[in-house]
Order: structure tokens, then sequence, then C-alpha cells
């Protein structure tokens, strides 16, 4: 019996996916955690000793101040995150030939990474939960499930882009970070402009809207649910992730 060349492709692709996990594992993931680890000793040690002085020890900090600090933690969680795990995730293979070996078999190169921001954005998310049980212990026993599903959307905002940006060039992380930047300047200055500035900020991703998504991860019951937000949000990250995917199909490996 012959077996379709598209079952075989999907049995060779998922035979790719261990070692997609290994390497996240064993790279991003952990810096990942490092990082984010770092940025809360130096941001959140100095503010519990101030605010909360002697109202709590280990794991017992008042809820109110442990909710906005878990809010602030959020943004270099996702931002983090993402950029460690979509860094290379296509311009590294180019670079390094690495494609030559992993499309010698019947692989589809955009299924191929499209399977690895899929496995990266479960690490992340995996990432997420072993710090939150980091946070469990040390802060304040919470664990709000929102925080996945802001990781999961803000993966899909920014890690689009990401991807976009991996397919297109080898500068990818740096130009991620650029545009981020940009973007937030846009916004700020000319997001109540009228004209040409303010339909040429569509073009840039919509992180006006960031702080809605974030604004979940405890949510206040008096404040409505932010669809429009994110909806845009990922609306945006998706196609961008599709035009990454169609630059992969398009724009031969081999180039740089």
């Amino acid at each position: 019996m012959t077996v379709p060349m598209s079952e075989n492709r999907r049995a060779r692709l998922i035979e790719y996916v261990p070692w997609m996990a290994r390497d996240y594992v064993t790279n991003q993931g952990p810096a990942t955690g490092l990082v984010v680890l770092l940025i809360g000793i130096m941001t959140i040690v100095p503010a519990i000793r101030g605010l909360v002085g002697g109202q709590g020890g280990l794991g017992e900090i008042p809820p109110d101040i442990a909710a906005n600090m878990l809010r602030v933690m959020v943004t270099p969680l996702v931002f983090i995150g993402v950029l460690f795990a979509t860094n290379g995730i296509v311009s590294n293979d180019r670079k390094l030939g690495y494609y030559r070996f992993f499309f010698s078999k019947p692989i589809a190169p955009p299924a191929y990474y499209a399977m690895t921001f899929l496995v990266n954005g479960i690490g992340l998310l995996l990432v997420s939960v072993a710090l939150m049980g980091f946070w469990y212990v040390t802060i304040r026993p919470m664990f709000p499930v929102e925080l996945l599903g802001v990781v999961a959307l803000m993966y899909i905002a920014y890690g689009g882009l990401g991807f976009l940006l991996s397919a297109a060039w080898r500068f990818d992380w740096l130009s991620l970070v650029t545009v981020l930047l940009l973007a937030n300047v846009g916004w700020s200055v000319w997001g109540n402009e009228q004209g040409l500035k303010h339909w040429l900020l569509f073009l840039l991703p919509p992180v006006h809207r960031a702080a809605d998504v974030y604004g979940l991860v405890i949510r206040d019951s008096g404040h409505a649910f932010p669809w429009a937000s994110i909806a845009w949000i990922g609306g945006y990250g998706m196609l961008c992730f599709v035009l990454g995917l169609l630059v992969i199909r398009k724009r031969p490996l081999g180039t740089s």
C-alpha cells in the first residue's frame, strides 16, 4: 500500500517536534525564565521593601499589592518571551545553512516553520506556568488562568511580527525591537492625528491596545471586556504570521 505524499510529509514533520521542543527547552526557555526572574528581582524586591514593610513575609504579600506587581511583570514576560522564541526562527537556518538538512526530506518549509512557531509558543506558556509557580511561593498564592490567555494572545501579536521579520531577513530581533519602539512612539504622538500620518500608523502593531490585554490578567469587574483590542492585536499578529509563511513559500531559503 502506497502512503500518500501529504500523509508522509505530516509524519516526517511530527518526527521533528521532539527536536523543536528540545531546542526550546535547552535554549530559549531557560533564557526567558532567567531574564524575567532577574527583572522581577530588580524591580519587585525593592517595591516589596518599600510598600509592604512588615505587612507580610514570604508568600504573604497583600493581594492588592501582589496584583499590581503581577500586572507590571506581564509586560517583560511577554516581550522577553516573544523575542527569544522568534529570534532567528527562520533566519538562523538560512544563515547557517541548516535548511539543506531539514528539507532534504519531503517536508514543506512553511509547515515546518509554522510547527516551530507553535512549539515555541507552547514552550513560552510552560515557562509562564513555571514562573507563576515561583510567584505562588514567593509573592502570594495566586494563579490567574487569564495570564496564559494573555501570553498566548501577545505571542500571536508580537510573535507573528517577529516571524515575518525573521522570514524576510537576518536582522529579525533588532528589527522587531525597532518596529515596536516606532509603534509606541507613533501611536503616542500621532494616535489622535488626522490624515496620512494617522492612517500610516495602521501599518504598525497596535501597541497602544496592549494595556487593555494586559489588564485581563487581573481584571477589575467594572471594566468592559476589551473585545476590540483583542481582535485588533490578534488579527494583526495572525496577518503577519500568514505573510511570513508566504515569504517562506515564495523566497528561496538559500538567499540571505
